[in-house]
């Protein structure tokens, strides 16, 4: 089985750590990951992306052309790696209206503050529940795991309760192998 998540969205939007939390999750597991990087030189506000591949074999390449699941934080970002996703797209729902009606888009309505007031500039987190219980390929409970070997104190708390706020607005999807 192999399996390629991209994260993306602007920078300071928590893009690759939400991608440490995914790969960390996934070798909880028991998967083989990888996990690459890629943005610009601005700190907020510029492209940042990562791609994520696990695996239960060991892994020839972290290249990824193509993704099984897809999070997009932010419209250009769908835009840009939409047509490179085989699998579900997990995105806003404000950003999900401009797909009509593809079944691979889970438009979750995660509200202008990522989640309410509470998850407040998680949406990051919120994102990554999102996939967990919407894909299946990682568990929320090795996404609880991650985040604690990740974040430290409130901010893991936090992390915690915002990844388990999206896995509420996810609906299960079969895992793409």
């Amino acid at each position: 089985m192999d399996y390629r998540v991209t994260v993306a969205g602007f920078g300071g939007q928590g893009v690759l750590f939400a991608g440490k939390v995914i790969a960390n999750a996934a070798a909880i597991m028991g998967y083989e990951v990888s996990w690459l990087p890629s943005y610009g030189p601005e700190m907020r506000g510029g492209t940042a992306n990562c791609r994520i591949v696990i695996s239960d074999k060991p892994i020839c390449s972290p290249a990824a052309e193509r993704a099984d699941a897809l999070i997009a934080m932010n419209m250009p970002s769908l835009a840009k790696f939409m047509d490179v996703t085989d699998g579900v797209i997990f995105t806003d729902l404000r950003f999900a209206r401009f797909c009509g009606n593809d079944p691979r888009v889970t438009g979750i309505d995660t509200g202008i503050c990522g989640g309410g007031a509470a998850h407040d500039g998680l949406l990051n987190m919120v994102m990554v529940g999102a996939l967990a219980a919407g894909t299946g390929i990682i568990t929320p409970a090795a996404v609880r795991k991650a985040i604690e070997r990740l974040a430290k104190g409130d901010a893991a708390a936090r992390d915690i309760a915002a990844a388990e706020y999206g896995a509420g607005l996810a609906a299960p999807k079969a895992c793409v192998s």
